[in-house]
């Protein structure tokens, strides 16, 4: 499985949505149920499922599935749109 469909699967997880909903601008605007604790757990499953730990600088600029992605990709987690 690819880093993209991880990532996708991991927030369809914890908003418990189908994966094929979620996409690069997913946000707390259009995803229902990514409030603050449901970021709280997003983070949480990130760094387990990836093995990374973030800064909160990094977490307040976690608006949507793009920012999180680009963020994963600056922790050396390997993306298509980011090798």
């Amino acid at each position: 499985m690819d880093n993209q469909t991880k990532l996708y699967n991991v927030v369809a997880k914890v908003f418990n949505v189908d994966s094929t909903s979620i996409n690069s601008k997913s946000s707390p605007d259009n995803v229902k149920g990514w409030d603050s604790i449901g970021m709280v757990n997003l983070i949480t499953e990130l760094e387990q499922v990836f093995n990374v730990s973030f800064e909160i600088l990094e977490i307040v600029e976690m608006h949507n599935i793009s920012i999180i992605q680009s963020i994963l990709a600056e922790k050396k987690i390997k993306f298509n749109d980011y090798e």
